[in-house]
C-alpha cells in the first residue's frame, strides 16, 4: 500500500505544480494577447432636473477599465474606476457586439414620456463609430444588451456608488425617530 500512497502523492505534486504554473502562464498570455482596438462603450442617463449616472467602459488610455459614475441634482458627482481583466472586457465587448451597434439609431421603441430619462449611448472600435440616444423609463430591445452587461461589469464586487434615498425621506425617517 505505501508505494501505491507514494505515487499517488507524488502524481498530484506533479499535477499541483503543473497547474499553479499554468494559471500564471496563463493569466500574462491573456494580457499580452489582448488587443485593446480603440474600443469604448458608455451610456449616460440623464433624468429632468440634472440627476445622472453613466458606465463607460474602455481599454485606450489605461488597458481594459470600467468607469461607473453618479451625478445628483446639486452637482456633486461620486465615481468610481477600476481595472478589470482582459477576458472580462471581451465577454462584455461581446454581448455588445452582438447588438449591431453600428447600425442602431435613436430608438423608436422608448416610452419616449416627459419625464423618463435619456440614454445617451456612444461606442466606437477601430473601423465604426456610433452615436444614438433612447428616452424610456424600461430599456427596450436591442438598447439593454448594452447597458445590462455594462452595469453588471460595473457593479460586480463592487458597493454601491452613493446614496439612492432622498434628502425628504431622510428627513422623515429622522422625525419618526424623534416621535
Amino acid at each position: 500500500m505505501k508505494p501505491v500512497l507514494l505515487v499517488t502523492l507524488a502524481t498530484l505534486a506533479t499535477f499541483g505544480a503543473g497547474c499553479g504554473g499554468g494559471h500564471a502562464k496563463g493569466v500574462a498570455s491573456e494580457a499580452d494577447s489582448f488587443a485593446c482596438r480603440d474600443r469604448s462603450v458608455s451610456y449616460m442617463a440623464t433624468l429632468g432636473g440634472g440627476d445622472e449616472t453613466g458606465v463607460q467602459m474602455d481599454c485606450k488610455e489605461a488597458g481594459p477599465r470600467i468607469k461607473r459614475w453618479k451625478t445628483d441634482k446639486t452637482g456633486a458627482r461620486k465615481e468610481d474606476a477600476r481595472a478589470i481583466a482582459p477576458g472580462a472586457f471581451e465577454q462584455v465587448w461581446a454581448q455588445i457586439d452582438g447588438t449591431g451597434w453600428p447600425n442602431l439609431h435613436d430608438c423608436a421603441n422608448g416610452s419616449l414620456a416627459k419625464g423618463d430619462p435619456v440614454y445617451v449611448f456612444d461606442i466606437k472600435d477601430d473601423q465604426n463609430s456610433a452615436s444614438f440616444q433612447c428616452q424610456t423609463r424600461d430599456m427596450p430591445y436591442p438598447y439593454n444588451d448594452i447597458t445590462d452587461p455594462l452595469n453588471l461589469a460595473a457593479n460586480q464586487g463592487q458597493k454601491q456608488l452613493g446614496d439612492d434615498e432622498p434628502a425628504d425621506a431622510k428627513a422623515l425617517d429622522a422625525k419618526d425617530k424623534q416621535k
